[in-house]
């Protein structure tokens, strides 16, 4: 009989993750492959969400370290080691018209090296390295704090080059280290997910460049501000891909 993944798959994955070492370098390259690649086969990802769906404490917990990232996606944590070892994420951009395409998110790096899977749809994925080419506005990014805020602290401006550019497909696996300056862009109209394992942080900020300055709005030095889902609205968002899959 066929082992049903619905109540099962988050707490092995959980153990495999926290029982095999450090997830760092070529550790993650690896065991992050095996674990992406697993989850982006479909029927796998629908167990994954069957099981989610069926627990309303599991859906609580998820949408609690959940949020709508500035990127134009839904960034799920669908769970996570201790002290920040590691995270399993879902993301998930929403079909558009292409009148109503967002441009390419901004130029950034990130704070730790991932792993990712491709789910559904495409994107357009470029690398940058700091080289005479065109201006940029630099800013130091903080991440998002429990108020639900994150910071961006002008640092002036750069000059980025563009060193490569490909179009990835629906099953594409690959490993990005946390130094690479990169954007992504859809490319197509319809559903787009990806599978995420990000490893250990390894850097407290991290850069971000746009094309445009940030608006200078009154937030009481708060930052800016990130909505969560609610239960239900991550219930909805979950069972959506589940139809897309």
């Amino acid at each position: 009989m066929a082992r049903s993944l619905a109540k099962t798959l988050l707490p092995e994955m959980r153990d495999h993750l926290a029982t095999n070492g450090p997830l760092g370098d070529d550790s993650l390259s690896a065991r992050g492959e095996a674990v992406v690649r697993q989850l982006s086969r479909h029927d796998e990802m629908r167990h994954l969400l069957d099981g989610i769906l069926s627990d309303d404490r599991q859906l609580g917990e998820i949408a609690a370290r959940s949020y709508y990232h500035a990127n134009s996606f839904l960034k799920i944590v669908l769970a996570m080691g201790d002290e920040n070892a590691w995270k399993l994420r879902l993301h998930v951009w929403h079909p558009r018209s292409e009148a109503d395409l967002l441009p390419r998110e901004d130029i950034h790096s990130h704070r730790w090296d991932f792993t990712t899977a491709l789910l559904l749809g495409e994107y357009n994925a470029r690398e940058y390295m700091i080289a005479p080419g065109d201006d940029y506005h630099h800013y130091r990014y903080t991440p998002v704090r429990v108020d639900q805020h994150f910071s961006l602290e002008a640092l002036g401006s750069e000059q980025l080059a563009k060193v490569c550019e490909i179009n990835v497909q629906a099953g594409t696996v690959y490993h990005l280290d946390h130094r690479v300056l990169h954007s992504i862009a859809r490319s197509n109209d319809g559903p787009t997910a990806t599978v995420v394992l990000q490893g250990p942080t390894v850097k407290d900020t991290t850069n971000v460049y746009r094309t445009s300055p940030v608006s200078e709005k009154g937030d009481g030095g708060k930052g800016i501000y990130v909505e969560r889902p609610s239960v239900n609205q991550l219930r909805g968002e979950l069972g959506q891909l589940h139809r897309w899959l």
